[in-house]
């Protein structure tokens, strides 16, 4: 049977294909990740995908993650485990009656028989259990429910995602040992907080691949993304048309072809998302980029492969070393007579330098996608 994809390409890759038909999958999420927001892009993703959605609930009311996922009339069917609780009535396909205050171990096995009612007869099911936040440290019951769910899971073919909140479990510790070993995936959904955003990734925690990946939500899945991308350079290096090149979008303030202030565009390419703001190259303006410097996660340099300018260029260089972020040097105008190699200019910048045509956008795309390899390999302060 065919893997069951994940919203971001990079996840299939790192898992030959995607989730095995049949699995629990645990996704341990920070607290400054917003987990309904990530459970309702997976559902809307696996939606598109022609999937019959169980969405079980238990600690809020239907009405609230109806607003947030697509085709609900046709597609999903929500349990609801939460309405008993508070006495309140509810519309829901599955109601669990039992209040999870008073008779936990009822409530359990209602919601069990519940969620294997819902996955009966269903054509490619996906099963999302929003929150485990009732069962945090309960591994038992959270392990006979697994073991409970299992038989119907390989008979029909369902992936089960359950979110749980980190509330700081020690990576190397026992509670984290006991999650992988109830169940088939764990991914770790991350947030790093840098001057007032935040970078969410994901690792995979079982099973054991290396692979740290940012990204956001969208309407139907999830992107690749890092909030701040920065090109910089010196003046008439190709900055500009650079972030217009990469982005869908972008704005850009001139004086006789000088830049005055801040270029920004979004990119949106090959599944990766980012914002990219470019710097004025004059040096009146480096109050810019030691401002944007603050939340920046990496850097294109920008040089004129016929004069790099290198006094100025490193000194830029200079003034974004302590911000501990990659850099890539990308050498413009290689398609122009006098051009020095891309060899040379490594040699003398001492960075990985890619050769570039910013106008005709030749490279960009690849230097896009090396500098999101350089921030995912890098284990510095960004990531820990």
């Amino acid at each position: 049977m065919d893997k069951v994809e994940l919203p971001l390409e990079k996840l299939n890759e790192a898992l030959d294909g995607g989730i095995k038909p049949g699995s629990n999958v645990l996704l341990l999420t920070d607290l400054v990740v917003n987990k309904a927001e990530f459970a309702g892009a997976l559902t809307n993703f696996r939606i598109e995908n022609g999937d019959q959605v169980l969405y079980y609930l238990n600690n809020k009311m239907p009405e609230y993650i109806e607003k947030k996922l697509d085709n609900v009339d046709e597609q999903v069917e929500i349990v609801d485990g939460f309405s008993a609780t508070l006495d309140k009535d509810t519309d829901a396909e599955y109601r669990i009656d039992t209040n999870i205050q008073e008779e936990r171990t009822e409530y359990v096995k209602e919601a069990e028989e519940k969620i294997k009612e819902g996955l009966d007869g269903k054509e490619k099911p996906t099963t999302v259990v929003d929150s485990l936040d009732p069962f945090v440290g309960q591994w038992d019951e959270i392990g006979d429910i697994l073991k409970s769910l299992k038989p119907v899971s390989e008979e029909t073919g369902s992936v089960n995602y359950f979110l749980l909140p980190n509330i700081g479990y020690d990576e190397e510790g026992e509670e984290v040992e006991k999650m992988k070993d109830a169940f088939d995936y764990v991914f770790h959904l991350k947030g790093l907080e840098r001057s007032g955003l935040i970078l969410k990734f994901i690792e995979i925690m079982e099973p054991d691949v290396k692979t740290r990946i940012p990204y956001d939500s969208t309407p139907t899945g999830l992107a690749m993304y890092v909030p701040k991308l920065l090109v910089t350079g010196p003046t008439n290096s190709g900055k500009t048309e650079t972030v217009q090149t990469l982005s869908e979008t972008s704005v850009s303030a001139d004086e006789g072809g000088t830049t005055v202030a801040l270029d920004n565009g979004q990119v949106s390419m090959k599944g990766v998302k980012a914002d990219i703001f470019g710097t004025p190259g004059e040096k009146r303006f480096d109050w810019a980029m030691n401002f944007l410097g603050q939340s920046i996660f990496g850097s294109f340099i920008m040089v004129d492969s016929r004069d790099p300018n290198y006094e100025r260029a490193k000194d830029i260089v200079d003034n974004l070393k302590d911000k501990e972020i990659p850099l890539i040097v990308l050498a413009n105008f290689q398609n122009k007579e006098g051009a020095l190699s891309p060899e040379e200019i490594e040699e003398e910048m001492g960075l990985e330098t890619i050769p570039v045509d910013a106008k005709h956008g030749k490279n960009l795309e690849e230097a896009l996608e090396r500098l999101m390899e350089k921030i995912l390999e890098q284990n510095n302060l960004n990531f820990e």
